[in-house]
């Protein structure tokens, strides 16, 4: 399969095949746009050299666990290190090790924690873990078909949560309990949430710090 390159000016996202070569899309002015969010899906294993060096102004880039290569020429490191590029991705993936390679920012990616019930019936509920530079907040979406999802007891709602919440061992029960009832047993059962939990409290559990980027 080709590659797809979707989404706005402002935010693109790369996915439908391996391989993103260095002429993908050519001459696509959205590359050109200020303030770039690039996102590797996880379909992408690897990135030509090249491709980089045609989004002069990233300063986001999203990397997938299935990333196993993006190539950097001189002109792309000189990208990442004049924007202060943010790289967010997985712990002791190759997100981090990227982002430590060339002395970057880090930040964990969002977390889907559960999405449970019908869309067709009385709704999806879907509980997402959301981490920005400066904070980190639980989003909550009820989806349903029809009539809004006020009148099924849904809607929107989303609550901070303190940046170092893992640090309890409870994290993962207490998060559930905030969330609709419905949710409760998937939030506590998410062997990716649990694996999160793990690792933050390693990578957080030497150093002082007031929020959660790791900055190499």
């Amino acid at each position: 399969m080709s590659i797809i390159i979707a989404g706005s000016s402002v935010g693109l996202k790369a996915y439908g095949g391996n391989t993103i070569l260095a002429n993908t899309y050519p001459n696509d002015n959205r590359f050109q746009e200020n303030n770039m969010v690039f996102e590797l899906s996880d379909e992408i294993e690897t990135v030509e050299e090249g491709f980089f060096d045609r989004i002069p102004h990233l300063v986001e880039l999203q990397i997938a666990p299935s990333v196993t290569s993006i190539g950097v020429s001189p002109q792309f490191e000189e990208i990442l290190h004049k924007n202060r590029v943010l790289i967010r991705g997985t712990f002791d993936s190759y997100a981090e090790e990227f982002a430590r390679k060339y002395k970057l920012k880090f930040l964990h990616s969002d977390i889907d924690l559960a999405c449970v019930g019908d869309y067709f019936e009385r709704g999806n509920d879907l509980i997402t873990l959301k981490f920005y530079v400066d904070s980190t907040e639980i989003y909550q979406d009820e989806r349903c078909q029809g009539s809004s999802a006020g009148s099924v007891g849904g809607g929107v709602v989303s609550f901070d949560v303190p940046w170092d919440f893992f640090l309890d061992k409870n994290a993962q029960e207490n998060i559930a309990g905030q969330c609709w009832g419905n949710c409760y047993k998937a939030i506590l059962t998410s062997q990716e949430f649990t694996t999160f939990l793990e690792k933050a409290r390693e990578k957080f559990k030497k150093e002082k710090h007031n929020k959660m980027v790791l900055q190499f």
